[in-house]
């Protein structure tokens, strides 16, 4: 070790002599030859240049570190079908447009079928990584409820998210392939309507309610075991208070035309349900005051409107007709008519073998709503001899009354159909009920069928009449007056002469008339033919028309494409 150096505040040590100099005597010859001593002040702090960029590194260490720590967030994987649009280190992850992390890093699979997106999630964000959080990829989107992502098209895509409630944390995710279209806590309510067909409905296809869009179809599902579709709706706030537990929900998707026995029905809601379907609802005045329904409430979803507004129909009789004659015009769905109240709809149509008569019978079969009878249900309930008895006998005491069903024509232009239940029976007859418990209901001719036979009845016996004998009868007549007029006096003949000009312009008028009406050359028979045919020829276009609209409604916007071109061979 050194020797510590002298301290200022001391007097310098004498020089080893033998002895000390006395105070104020003159130095020796020899101290002019002596160095003079150099008091230095010594370096306390003796660090190396070497030890500060270990000091640099540890000090940046020191602040990645307290950003680890303080400033960044969990990392996440979340699983793609496909990386289109994402980029590292470039994509932003956004929670309600904020920017919460960014992709670090984009990789396959082992597999090579799916694609891995590591995510840094800030710290401010670290909440989100649960389990029940969903994310997405925000690109341009066409669909039927709107464009959506119009934004990413100058800053490119982004990964959403729906940040979930639950307490779990979690790291690895799946992607959802399209954004979801009810958010959690968006305003509004979910509701499930159940359907035996979808039609044109989609997702996002809209809802209405007096022609205003209040909500959208959020998702569909296919239930195998009640063989329908459930169908899950959002209705925004507030319009969410107008769904009542007697609201009732239809399908208002596209054109609705109809040709039935009521005539040609044309009805729509908005152009955007022309285009791309759609749901509407009401509640019916009746239940203006029902109370506000819950969410997940289920409905049912009816076909037209005039079907969700009807009143309860009750539990159906299912019933099957026989007709020995044609039915054609009648189609299913043709109404069940007793004396101008409709009570039922066809369902199904038949072609049966009589092995015993030899013939084809046509099975007509029918659901019948008793509960649109009334007062006259109930009073036939209260009637029948059996207590407790159902609907069916209801119905049997109706044809124990003389009811029969027809079949007449309901529109004349378009030759439908539909089955008249009235008071023509003349023989007693009772409604049977089969071993599958459907009640068969008697039948009688149809209107057409009675006059036909008649008409031919009518033709048969004008043949048997010998116009030709009665013709020459005639001549004789005429000759025999001839003779005796010209034995008349001869004012007799005068007037007689009046009288032959006279039959004889009536002899010119009937045979005008013959040739204009009777004749089958004539201009009025060939006017009535042809005016049939013009009749023929409107209805088939009407059917054409409803066909092409059926297939194609936007033409009813675009127009009638124009044919392609004939090739030239």
């Amino acid at each position: 070790m050194p020797d510590d150096p002298p301290d200022p505040s001391q007097p310098p040590a004498a020089p080893d002599t033998p002895s000390a100099a006395a105070p104020g005597a003159p130095p020796p010859a020899h101290a002019d030859e002596l160095p003079q001593p150099r008091i230095a002040t010594a370096r306390r702090w003796n660090v190396s240049l070497v030890w500060l960029l270990p000091a640099v590194a540890v000090a940046v260490g020191a602040s990645l570190l307290v950003r680890t720590v303080f400033l960044v967030g969990p990392r996440i994987d979340i699983e793609f079908a496909s990386a289109d649009g994402v980029e590292a280190g470039k994509t932003e992850v956004r929670y309600k447009e904020v920017v919460i992390g960014k992709v670090q890093s984009v990789s396959l699979r082992d597999d090579r079928k799916r694609v891995v997106v590591g995510i840094q999630l800030d710290r401010s964000a670290a909440g989100i990584a649960v389990e029940d959080t969903t994310f997405w990829v925000v690109r341009p989107r066409i669909g039927v409820g709107g464009v959506t992502g119009l934004g990413t098209l100058l800053s490119g895509a982004y990964i959403g998210a729906d940040a979930g409630i639950s307490t779990r944390a979690r790291t690895e995710f799946v992607g959802l392939e399209a954004p979801p279209f009810v958010l959690r806590g968006e305003p509004g309510s979910i509701f499930v309507l159940r359907s035996d067909d979808l039609g044109s409905l989609d997702v996002g296809s809209p809802v209405f309610y007096r022609r205003t869009r209040v909500g959208r179809v959020v998702g569909y599902t296919l239930d195998a075991d009640r063989d329908e579709l459930s169908v899950r709706i959002f209705v925004e706030a507030p319009y969410q208070k107008l769904v009542t537990r007697a609201t009732r929900f239809w399908n208002a998707s596209g054109i609705d035309l109809t040709v039935n026995a009521s005539g040609l029905t044309l009805n729509t809601q908005t152009l955007a349900s022309v285009l791309a379907g759609g749901l509407a609802f009401e509640t019916p005045p009746a239940a203006a005051k029902a109370p506000t329904a819950p969410e997940n409430t289920v409905f049912r979803l009816f076909n037209d409107r005039r079907a969700a507004l009807a009143l309860p129909d009750g539990p159906p009789v299912p019933v099957r007709m026989v007709f020995d004659g044609s039915v054609r015009g009648l189609a299913e769905g043709a109404a069940i008519d007793l004396l101008g109240i409709e009570i039922g709809r066809v369902t199904s149509i038949a072609l049966q073998y009589d092995p015993t008569r030899k013939r084809f019978p046509v099975e007509v079969f029918a659901d019948i709503y008793p509960y649109r009878l009334g007062s006259v249900r109930t009073a036939l309930l209260q009637s029948a001899t059996t207590p407790g008895a159902g609907d069916a006998v209801a119905l049997q005491q109706l044809v124990a009354s003389g009811v029969r069903a027809q079949l007449r024509t309901g529109n004349l232009l378009t030759g439908q159909l539909y089955v008249a239940l009235d008071f023509i029976g003349k023989q007693p007859a009772r409604a049977v009920i089969g071993s599958d418990g459907m009640l068969t209901l008697p039948t009688a001719p149809g209107t057409l069928s009675e006059i036909q036979p008649q008409i031919a009845e009518i033709v048969e016996k004008l043949s048997k009449i010998p116009f030709d004998e009665i013709g020459k009868d005639l001549r004789s007549t005429l000759a025999g007056a001839t003779a005796a007029i010209t034995r008349l006096t001869p004012e007799a003949q005068k007037a007689l002469a009046e009288a032959q000009k006279t039959l004889a312009r009536a002899q010119a008028s009937l045979d005008s008339l013959d040739r204009n009406v009777t004749d089958p050359n004539a201009p009025v028979q060939h006017n009535l033919e042809q005016t049939l045919l013009e009749l023929q020829r409107t209805s088939r276009s009407l059917r054409v028309l409803s066909d092409y609209l059926q297939q194609h409604p936007e033409s009813i916007l675009r127009g009638k494409p124009a044919d392609a071109p004939i090739p030239n061979r």
